[in-house]
């Protein structure tokens, strides 16, 4: 585990600027809230709530300018492919990458699986080694035991090396290190855990493997919630779903470093893909992002709302959001540690002194009380957090844990209610 860390510049913010939002005021632009005051949401990690900006970005789409982007020299066509690329841009400036980087997909599934399929199935070779880590989300490690088995089939064996999580909840770098090997091509891991709330060290884990071996990262818990810069985090992947920040379901991103663009193949080829068809073989123009990577009809919609959903993230301010949700783990944690049979996942519960940061994830459990019988109270009660496997590859370590997930819109007064339930039932 490494020493916990304080980023002053964090935690020195003060008062929003004039353009800046305070908290109350955000909440407000979320209609759920209005209309279903009675509940509290506690499951961001799975889903996040939707400002009446990107629901209205959405309507505008299907009641104003609804047309398939760039197929037709018509307006419509013409305006819904300016706004995708100006949503480009946009998302582009916010990950301090370039444009050319960015592919639309369909949300964080989508995007780790293409660099399984567009890279891995392309460059891997008899012998190679993936290392992932079972105590990670599903989604960042199946695309690599799928590829391992499609390889196979064609008589190609690589290796996935399995990567060890301390009981803290961080990425045993000790294993990383004593595991790499010369035929270690890329590490796929997680920058915020879902289950476990750390910050999982990815620039010390790019210090240990160099500049050559390629780390795909899933940023699904961390962008919207941190300050996610592509160049500092010197990644050469990078994905996240649009509906964990704000954004409409069934859109994402991924993010691929230029200098890995000429190493791609297709993915789903159709619509749009350019190239030429001789004979029997079809032949691309060329292999620039994003036409290689986004063939077919997108969900134009979705990734519009992906415009609106960054917007409001810079006017709240993106470290105003990191320090609120830090605030709102601390005050959890704090109230939570004090229960009578409490016991913390890995994570931020183990480790919850206040010299770290919270990421808005915590998950627990209690001895005297099963979970499942737990999480029908707080139903009944209307708040409502995660149970059950939390999409964990290596499910045992998952199992039977309450996670609450925080964000912008969450408050103390929900924190200290979610308390005065637990310590009305356990007592």
């Amino acid at each position: 585990m490494s020493e916990p860390h304080c980023d002053g510049d964090i935690c020195s913010l003060g008062a929003p600027a004039a353009d800046e939002q305070t908290f109350p005021d955000v909440r407000k632009e979320f209609p759920i809230f209005a209309n279903h005051p009675e509940i509290t949401f506690f499951d961001n990690a799975s889903t996040s709530q939707k400002p009446a900006s990107v629901i209205q970005t959405i309507t505008d789409f299907y009641t104003h300018s609804c047309a398939n982007a760039g197929r037709a020299s018509y307006s419509l066509s013409t305006k819904a492919a300016q706004e995708i690329e100006q949503t480009r841009n946009r998302i582009a400036r916010f990950l301090n990458a370039d444009s050319s980087e960015i592919v639309f997909t369909s949300g964080s599934t989508e995007s780790l699986n293409m660099v399984a399929q567009c890279w891995g199935l392309a460059n891997l070779k008899s012998g190679d080694e993936v290392m992932v880590c079972f105590e990670d989300h599903k989604s960042t490690v199946l695309p690599w035991l799928n590829l391992k088995d499609l390889l196979a089939r064609f008589g190609v064996s690589i290796k996935i090396v399995p990567v060890n999580i301390h009981a803290e909840g961080d990425y045993e770098l000790k294993s990383i290190r004593e595991q790499l090997t010369a035929r270690t091509r890329l590490l796929a891991i997680t920058h915020v855990h879902h289950l476990y709330g750390l910050d999982m060290e990815v620039k010390a884990i790019r210090a240990i493997v160099g500049e050559n071996v390629l780390i795909s990262l899933d940023a699904s818990q961390s962008v919207g919630h941190r300050p996610v810069d592509v160049k500092d985090l010197t990644v050469d992947f990078l994905s996240f779903s649009g509906h964990k920040m704000f954004a409409a379901n069934g859109v994402g991103v991924l993010w691929v470093a230029t200098k890995l663009h000429g190493q791609l193949i297709q993915h789903k080829p159709g619509g749009s893909t350019p190239g030429q068809l001789t004979n029997d073989s079809f032949t691309l123009a060329n292999r620039s992002l994003p036409a290689l990577l986004e063939a077919g009809t997108q969900n134009i919609p979705a990734i519009l709302s992906l415009k609106s959903a960054v917007e409001l993230i810079e006017r709240v301010g993106i470290n105003r959001i990191e320090k609120h949700v830090s605030e709102l783990t601390h005050r959890l944690y704090d109230g939570l540690k004090l229960l009578p049979g409490i016991e913390f996942s890995p994570g931020f519960g183990r480790c919850g002194c206040h010299t770290i940061t919270g990421y808005g994830i915590l998950s627990f459990r209690f001895e005297q009380t099963a979970t499942s019988d737990l999480a029908f109270l707080l139903d009944s009660e209307k708040v409502l957090v995660r149970t059950g496997d939390h999409c964990l590859t290596n499910r045992q370590q998952g199992d039977d844990y309450v996670r609450v997930s925080l964000h912008i819109y969450n408050t103390e007064a929900e924190i200290d209610r979610l308390l005065a339930v637990l310590t009305a039932n356990l007592a």
